[in-house]
């Protein structure tokens, strides 16, 4: 049998081809376009997601009969259907900053933050989609009034490949409709904020079936009885790509954002809101996650300033030959804001020590460790939840070793570098291996350890001393930054 794994990202979607054992046959790719109509918001068409995968389907079928298909997908954005299963505008993405009013005046009718946590297991953040279906309400009431479904992106994508509505757990997470505790729509958040529920779709298990491939699909692509499973957010998806999906399972997550997950059987949020909690995409589980908003993000934006001629294994051997600390030089990653755990959309990146002294490398290796304390934020407040078994990473920050040591030194514990590491769409035919009977210890033995980075001790040292400076740095200029940000 073959599986189809597919992520529909923000940039672009990446599909894969993956053998019985887990053996990625092929990689394909498209890029997509984001269109930001205003300061802060972040739309894209669902055609062009549309199109990207019957042109990425297209592609394997010159080379591949697939027998199911598996998905995964950009968690939060709004995808808004007539009674006709039209696309009503576009759909409003999880990075868009729109709608801070209205999630603070839904927060106040549903009786103040901690009861809303208490509530559906998270705060209403402008990232999630309520916010959104409320925007729409007061901004485009002729829009809103058309609108018959409400999806998430890979949901609709299944739609178009199967004729079928629904959605599942993971992706019904960062709804903040959705009560993470019950797996149900949450109708007494729907009934107090006036949104009727037959909006929302029906909800089955992430790995179960959605449907079977159109007829007309199947037809123009030469294949016959292709199952197409339900999938999950990019985030549990991702994580259960490199094996994390057992009670103890953490997962760091070095990309454009960077993500601390760490996997739980417990049904109590954080009702301080620092951390989200949502379904995972395995029965019984969840996970709490900490996010940061730049991490590669920083690293990139150094390298384009002070190293745009080097190359990232020279950029690795300058922070390898540089002593923990930078030459007293310390970053602070928040180039746009930071979620954990300030939640201070005010905040700003700082290089803080420069002196004669400083040189290129030491700039470098400062942002890699202002990072990976940005990432210690997170890591530290999911151990306080999660008795940790075992730590993974993945995303491009996982192919610089000094790097991943610098995190392992700062976490005291080891880093696994996962063998195949491709993310939401591994773990999305993964999903599609289950949905066709398979179990998830079976599909657990495709994963496979590449390497384990151990902490350095003298640097653990050093770095809780340092980080306690990194620390204190914030806290010295959070007033400064709101002050300052017009």
């Amino acid at each position: 049998m073959k599986y189809a794994g597919i992520d529909i990202g923000t940039t672009g979607i990446k599909a894969l081809v993956v053998e019985e054992n887990g053996k990625i046959l092929d990689l394909f790719d498209r890029s997509l376009k984001v269109y930001n109509p205003r300061p802060a918001w972040s739309e894209q068409k669902p055609q062009d997601w549309w199109e990207g995968v019957t042109d990425i389907l297209k592609s394997i079928s010159h080379k591949y009969k697939i027998d199911s298909i598996g998905l995964s997908g950009q968690m939060h954005s709004l995808v808004a259907l007539d009674k006709d299963g039209n696309v009503v505008r576009p759909a409003i993405l999880w990075n868009d900053q729109r709608t801070t009013k209205e999630c603070q005046e839904a927060t106040q009718i549903l009786g103040g933050e901690r009861n809303v946590i208490s509530e559906v297991g998270n705060p209403i953040l402008e990232g999630f989609t309520l916010g959104k279906i409320l925007w729409m309400r007061k901004n485009e009431p002729d829009n809103f009034k058309r609108i018959k479904r409400i999806m998430m992106p890979k949901d609709y994508i299944a739609y178009l490949l199967t004729g079928e509505i629904g959605t599942e757990w993971s992706d019904a997470s960062g709804t903040a409709c959705y009560d993470v505790k019950s797996k149900k729509w949450d109708l007494k958040v729907l009934k107090s904020l006036e949104i009727d529920e037959g909006l929302f779709p029906p909800i089955s298990k992430s790995y179960s079936l959605r449907g079977m491939l159109k007829a007309s699909l199947a037809k123009d692509l030469g294949w016959k009885d292709v199952k197409v499973v339900c999938g999950g957010a990019d985030n549990a998806v991702s994580a259960l790509g490199i094996g994390v999906f057992r009670p103890g399972d953490c997962m760091v997550s070095v990309g454009t954002s960077g993500t601390v997950v760490g996997v739980t059987s417990s049904t109590e949020p954080d009702l301080e809101g620092k951390l989200h909690y949502f379904n995972h995409v395995v029965d019984g589980t969840s996970y709490y996650m900490g996010v940061m908003l730049s991490a590669t993000g920083s690293f990139d934006w150094a390298r384009k300033m002070v190293a745009t001629n080097d190359s990232l294994e020279k950029i690795e051997e300058m922070v390898r030959n540089t002593a923990p600390g930078s030459k007293g030089l310390i970053f602070l990653p928040y180039l746009n804001g930071e979620r954990t755990p300030h939640r201070d959309p005010h905040a700003r990146g700082v290089i803080f020590g420069i002196s004669s002294l400083s040189e290129k490398a030491d700039i470098m290796r400062s942002v890699i460790e202002g990072v990976t304390f940005g990432l210690r934020d997170s890591f530290e407040l999911v151990k306080k939840r999660v008795d940790m078994k075992s730590v993974k990473m993945t995303g491009g920050g996982s192919n610089n070793l000094e790097w991943v040591k610098i995190i392992a030194s700062n976490f005291k514990v080891p880093i696994e570098i996962p063998e195949i590491n491709e993310g939401g769409a591994y773990g999305a035919a993964m999903l599609a291996a289950v949905g066709s009977g398979k179990k998830f210890e079976e599909v657990s033995k495709w994963i496979k350890v590449k390497n384990t980075v151990e902490p350095e001790k003298t640097w653990s040292e050093f770095y809780d001393s340092w980080y306690y400076e990194y620390k204190g740095l914030y806290n010295d200029l959070k007033e400064r930054f709101k002050a300052t940000d017009k």
